[in-house]
């Protein structure tokens, strides 16, 4: 069973192509009788004027009463050939034996010599009962129409059901994964790819990362001392590495050799974003560029990385 809904919807859409093709059918109809009747009036016209002296019809100027029986059979005679055409000849010069009518459409005819009035009446119909089987026609073809419409539609629905769901997977941003039980570096969409990292630029680029996390409008130059902060998260890590075991001789001082420990750095994170250079730019401390004043320019912080960026395993 269809909802009551659905049937409402293709029943409006029968009802609206009936209309609609019944309408043009309609339209066109009136369109070609009121042509056919314009002609057959000129016709109409045309015969009465060349029958005219003929037609024993009433004259003052003469002071000839004419023959009103010899009219009324003219009339009769015009209209039995009219039969068909929707026209008919109401009255010439006033003489008729029809009925008084109200939708009379009234010529003036001119003849040398003479003129007379000639009514007409328009006998044809919008609709006729051979419009009967044209209204079933339109039926007919709007009832398919909307047949058709409506296995389209609900094949539609049942190939979309019918089809198995696509799992829509929405690629995740690579990030890096730093394991501190091992010392190493790796991509997530490579783990197997590891990169090890000695205990200084480890611990050293750890600090960097949460530092800018934390402070990201702090300008860190090489020409100047490592903030304080810094170092603190720098030694925070190299007593995790402690605590995890590893074999420490002696805790290493953060602030001398610091371009060496970011070169160690760049390096590791060269190997491990090779395929995706890319992405290298979130994690990459930048490079100095130019000597003298532009160098006091440089920073080496990373501008753009988020905490979602990073994954440390054992922290």
């Amino acid at each position: 069973m269809l909802p009551i809904r659905i049937k409402l919807v293709y029943g409006a859409i029968f009802l609206s192509c009936c209309l609609v093709l019944f309408a043009t059918f309609i339209i066109a109809k009136a369109y070609k009788t009121t042509t056919n009747d314009a002609l057959t009036l000129a016709k109409v016209e045309n015969r009465i004027a060349l029958d005219l002296n003929h037609l024993n019809l009433p004259d003052g100027f003469l002071k000839h009463s004419g023959s009103r029986d010899m009219v009324l059979n003219y009339i009769k005679r015009l209209n039995a050939q009219l039969a068909d055409s929707g026209v008919m000849v109401y009255s010439i010069e006033g003489i008729s034996e029809y009925p008084a009518r109200a939708d009379l459409i009234t010529k003036q005819l001119h003849a040398p010599q003479k003129s007379l009035t000639v009514s007409f009446v328009i006998v044809s119909s919008l609709l006729d009962k051979n419009d009967i089987a044209v209204f079933i026609l339109v039926c007919l073809f709007a009832s398919t129409f909307t047949y058709l419409l409506f296995i389209s539609e609900r094949t539609k629905i049942q190939i979309a059901k019918n089809e198995p769901e696509v799992a829509v997977q929405i690629e995740e941003k690579p990030k890096l994964i730093v394991d501190l039980q091992n010392k190493t570096l790796a991509a997530s969409c490579d783990v197997d790819k590891t990169v090890a990292l000695a205990n200084k630029p480890l611990c050293f680029y750890l600090a960097l990362v949460e530092f800018c996390i934390e402070q990201p409008d702090v300008v860190l130059n090489q020409n100047k001392d490592v903030p304080e902060e810094l170092l603190t998260l720098a030694n925070k890590y190299f007593y995790r590495l402690v605590e995890l075991g590893h074999t420490i001789r002696k805790r290493p001082n953060f602030t001398n050799s610091l371009e060496k420990t970011l070169s160690e750095i760049r390096a590791a994170l060269d190997e491990v974003w090779q395929d995706q250079l890319e992405i290298k730019e979130t994690y990459y401390p930048p490079k100095a560029h130019g000597e003298g004043s532009r160098s006091r320019l440089h920073h080496y912080g990373l501008k753009s990385i988020e905490i979602t960026d990073i994954e440390v395993i054992g922290k």
